[in-house]
């Protein structure tokens, strides 16, 4: 209570002085975090002319968080939308998940389904941090960039020559998880592995019957890195990773009485990827890049019927499913970034070649049946300008070749302007280009019980993204720091992409005339030396209303309100850490029997605690807490009219209150360095 009461009192002081005093909130040990997702160099994060959220490891491992979906669930202005098949679809600045590049090291993840990439199915004990930047980013990433990126970048290092570290995670909802790594460090090269498997045994609902809100689940993964520095200026890497992951969707009984039996589906999984890196500075210094990455995706369904009394499960015929993607990535940038100079640059080339395969792929221009490719050419320029000590500006555009719809110039602005050390202003404006998909182009799935097909009329969206921020610091002693955050943002997409009804129970994508979302934020950060954290901040977004008119509104707003608070003591060796989410209503409109009826998902709160210790300088870790204390498993969304109960659904957000512990124990061997 003493320092708590020290903290507050040096708070009020530093409020009252911050007006005469200047000074960079962190304290003068803490560096910042460095980034590497769209910079022209590896930059800290306080000085990127973008804005860039950084969670890093620690963030990962206090959270106790399996997946990228279950890290991104208690983030500001990110809505995950959970799906016991397809998994856990990402939507950011209320664009979904088509508009959206989720990336490792710069590698695009290939393997939508439903048009998003399934967060679920990137775990995350391989990766170092997680970068997000808000806002299109077409002009580095090309098309589906134009809601933001989510960059996942790998361990690339270690203190150690050699090292091994393990852990095992239970938790009371049914999840055990067993990871490992290790690495050796050989002169000047670099060997990582590490591997994952996750195995998840939901409790039942109240249903109690076979099928249940959340399927059963089991994952295995493994990555490998191997690196080569032969100088401070070249650093050469080779990477990959494997996955596998089934997902039981198991069908009620039928019939108990006489010869019971049920339809059961298993979803097998597999994803891959290798890349090949290098990076360097030539004797001009210039810093240049080049990346060679394939990804693929892979799944199988299987559709079968369980017979009790013989244990038999029979195959059904016709309700089987495969389909996989493959991406090739080939990508080169030369850049300039040294202080001294006004005048920095970056200029690169980029193409992309995605190839879907499957049953339901129809496409009559290609050589074979099941089969489409897609190819995309990007060559990009950006300048960045430094006028005075205060003003930043930066520009540039990428021409993108599409294999099937041409060219397209896509502009972008940035602009940071710093009038004083503890004040920072950012702008940016960027012009978004994301051609359709090839599910969307060419997928074909007719049966007795479903009409989805592909539109290869499709033209590609358009968008334009405007985000401002300007964060203040306010720092009056070497105790404590507070910063408040504002932001903005306005999305524009013409020809915007959906899958529509154009018939009775009959689908097609199609192309809306346009949508729009807009929103605004704030948030503060306070600090107290190096023990205490307390962040607090609020999203508002406003959603399009495609029936607006004059009794209905143009947009629908929902709020998001994220809380943190990090407390560590006894120098580190004890942390406490609680962090809220909660997710406001959202209301939405649909059309039911010609009446245009309003509708919403309910909102709800998300609240975990985690406490740990580090023993024997740090080689033996504890961390135990509670997921979701509220215990809220499912939301309710439907009419919010008397009378109009067609579109009431529940929506499962959260496998329910879950009770966890992790145990990590690690190794390092410091031997004799040459």
């Amino acid at each position: 209570m003493k320092r708590i009461f020290l903290c507050l009192v040096s708070s009020l002081t530093a409020l009252v002085t911050s007006a005469q005093s200047a000074k960079d909130t962190l304290p003068d040990n803490q560096l910042g975090q460095v980034v590497v997702t769209a910079q022209f160099t590896p930059t800290d994060a306080r000085q990127s002319v973008s804005s860039v959220r950084v969670l890093n490891r620690q963030t990962i491992e206090r959270r106790a968080v399996a997946s990228l979906g279950e890290l991104l669930q208690a983030e500001p202005n990110i809505r995950i939308t959970q799906d016991p098949v397809l998994g856990s679809a990402v939507s950011l600045n209320g664009l979904r998940g088509e508009n959206l590049k989720v990336l490792i090291d710069g590698v695009p993840v290939t393997g939508r389904l439903n048009g998003s990439i399934d967060a679920g199915q990137l775990p995350m004990n391989a990766i170092q941090q997680v970068e997000i930047i808000e806002g299109a980013q077409s002009l580095l990433y090309g098309s589906e960039a134009s809601a933001g990126v989510i960059n996942l970048v790998t361990r690339k290092s270690q203190l150690n020559p050699l090292e091994a570290e393990g852990s095992a995670q239970i938790e009371s909802s049914g999840i055990q998880m067993y990871q490992g790594r290790a690495g050796a460090r050989m002169g000047k090269f670099l060997l990582q592995l590490s591997g994952n498997t996750f195995s998840f045994t939901p409790q039942a609902d109240s249903a109690l019957g076979r099928d249940q809100i959340w399927n059963p689940k089991q994952q295995q993964s493994g990555r490998a890195m191997l690196r080569f520095n032969p100088s401070r200026k070249l650093d050469l890497r080779v990477s990959g990773g494997l996955f596998r992951e089934q997902v039981d969707n198991l069908g009620d009984l039928r019939r108990p009485q006489f010869r019971p039996y049920a339809f059961d589906d298993y979803y097998n999984t597999d994803r891959a990827d290798i890349t090949t890196q290098a990076e360097g500075w030539t004797k001009n210094r210039l810093y240049w890049q080049a990346t060679a990455g394939w990804n693929r995706f892979y799944r199988v369904k299987n559709s079968f019927r369980h017979d009790f009394e013989t244990s038999q499960n029979t195959l059904l015929e016709g309700q089987q499913d495969t389909a996989s993607a493959d991406g090739l990535l080939t990508r080169f940038t030369l850049s300039s970034d040294v202080k001294e100079r006004a005048f920095n640059f970056l200029a690169g080339m980029e193409n992309y070649a995605e190839t879907a395969t499957g049953i339901r792929i129809l496409d009559t221009t290609a050589g074979r049946p099941g089969w489409a490719t897609g190819n995309d050419l990007g060559i990009f320029a950006s300048g960045r300008y430094r006028i005075g000590p205060q003003l930043t500006m930066q520009g540039g555009a990428r021409w993108t070749l599409n294999q099937r719809f041409g060219s397209a110039l896509t502009p972008t602005l940035w602009m940071l302007w710093q009038p004083a050390e503890n004040l920072q202003a950012r702008f940016s404006y960027a012009n978004g280009f994301r051609s359709p998909g090839l599910k969307e182009l060419f997928f074909n799935f007719i049966d007795v019980n479903h009409y989805l097909v592909g539109n290869t009329e499709l033209r590609p969206e358009k968008s334009h993204n405007i985000r401002a921020e300007v964060t203040h610091n306010f720092r009056g002693n070497d105790r404590q720091a507070f910063s408040a955050r504002f932001t903005a943002f306005y999305n524009l997409v013409y020809d915007r992409i959906v899958l529509a009804e154009f018939a009775p129970v009959q689908y097609q994508y199609i192309n809306l005339d346009k949508w729009q979302t807009t929103g605004t934020g704030l948030g503060i950060t306070w600090t107290c030396d190096e023990w205490l954290r307390v962040r607090s901040e609020l999203v508002v977004t406003g959603y399009h209303n495609e029936f607006a008119g004059d009794s209905l509104p143009r947009l629908s707003w929902s709020p998001d309100w994220v809380n943190d608070i990090s407390m560590q003591f006894l120098n580190d060796r004890l942390f406490l850490n609680i962090w809220h989410k909660y997710t406001g209503r959202t209301p939405y409109f649909f059309e039911d029997q010609g009446e245009i009826i309003p509708g919403e998902s309910a909102s709800w709160h998300l609240l975990n605690v985690s406490a740990g210790t580090g023993l024997f300088k740090s080689r033996f870790r504890i961390n135990a807490g509670i997921k979701n204390l509220a215990g809220i498993r499912q939301i309710r969304s439907g009419s919010s009219e008397l009378g109009h109960n067609s579109g009431d659904r529940m929506l499962p957000v959260h496998w329910g209150r879950t009770y966890f512990v992790t145990v990590t124990g690690n190794i390092g061997w410091a031997g004799r360095e040459k």
